[in-house]
C-alpha cells in the first residue's frame, strides 16, 4: 500500500494499492473529494504527493472520474502520469459541480518511464471464458486479458446488453483470470445517441476471486444492444 503525505485539490487522506519495479508503477484504489473546495478550485491540475516512487517521471496513463447525480452515476476517463518520484497528477475536470458536490477518482492504471528507450516485447494474451451467471447480457464483443507475475490487464466490451424490471446484480464469472485479485472500478456506458449531457453513463463494478460483479443495473440503463466496456490495470495480492 502506498498513502499520500499531502494534495493540492483539498481532499483527505489518500491510500492506494501499489506495485512498482524500476520499469512500471501500478496503482489501484478509489478516493473521493468535494468540488467546491478553495484548493481544488485553484488547481489547475490535481496532485497528490507520496514520498518516493520507483521511477522518475512517466508517459501518459488513464484512469476515470466519476459522480451521482439524480440517483444515477456518470462521468468520464481522465488523464493520469507521474511527474517526478514525489508527485502523481490527475488531469483536473470540473463540467459537472452545478449536479454535484462530490467526485470521485479510480486509479486502475500503469505508469511506465518516459523517453525509455529499447526493444518491446509483447506478453502472451490469456483468452478467459465468460459465464454469464445472472442476465443475458453478453460480454464476449471483444475480451482481453494479459497475467503477469504481479499485476494483469482485462478488457471487455459487450456485445449486446439489456436490464430486468428491477436493479439487479449482474455477476459474471471470469474463467482464466487470477483469483487473488481484489479490485474496484468502473463498468462505463457507451453514450451511443450522444444525448447525455453529464458524460457517459457509469456503474459501480468490482472483481473478486474471479468474479465480475457490475451493481445496481437499473431497467434501462444503456438499452440493447451497446458496447459497454471496463478496462483495467489489476495489482495481484500475493502474500
Amino acid at each position: 500500500m502506498i498513502t499520500s503525505i499531502g494534495n493540492n485539490f483539498g481532499a483527505g487522506e489518500i491510500t492506494l494499492k501499489d506495485f512498482q519495479s524500476e520499469k512500471l508503477v501500478v496503482l489501484n484504489g478509489k478516493f473521493s473529494f468535494n468540488n467546491k473546495s478553495e484548493a481544488f478550485k485553484a488547481a489547475s491540475v490535481l496532485e497528490f504527493y507520496v514520498t518516493a516512487l520507483s521511477i522518475p517521471r512517466s508517459g501518459m496513463s488513464a484512469g476515470y472520474i466519476m459522480f451521482e447525480t439524480e440517483g444515477k452515476f456518470y462521468g468520464t476517463t481522465v488523464k493520469t502520469w507521474v511527474k517526478n518520484q514525489n508527485t502523481v497528477c490527475i488531469e483536473k475536470l470540473d463540467y459537472w459541480s452545478d449536479q454535484t458536490d462530490e467526485y470521485t477518482i479510480y486509479l486502475v492504471s500503469m505508469y511506465v518511464p518516459k523517453g525509455q528507450r529499447g526493444v518491446f516485447e509483447c506478453g502472451k494474451e490469456t483468452r478467459l471464458k465468460l459465464t454469464n451467471t445472472t442476465s443475458d447480457n453478453r460480454y464476449d464483443y471483444f475480451h482481453g486479458c494479459y497475467i503477469d507475475d504481479n499485476w494483469c490487464m482485462i478488457a471487455l466490451t459487450t456485445g449486446s446488453y439489456d436490464t430486468k424490471s428491477q436493479p439487479y446484480d449482474d455477476i459474471v464469472t471470469l474463467e482464466g483470470f487470477p483469483t487473488d485479485v481484489d479490485i474496484e472500478l468502473p463498468f462505463v456506458g457507451d453514450n451511443i445517441n450522444g444525448v447525455q449531457k453529464y458524460g457517459t453513463d457509469m456503474l459501480e463494478a468490482n472483481i473478486k476471486n474471479g468474479v465480475l460483479t457490475i451493481k445496481n443495473i437499473e431497467f434501462g440503463w444503456g438499452g440493447m444492444p451497446r458496447d459497454h466496456f471496463l478496462y483495467a490495470i489489476c495489482i495481484r495480492d500475493k502474500q
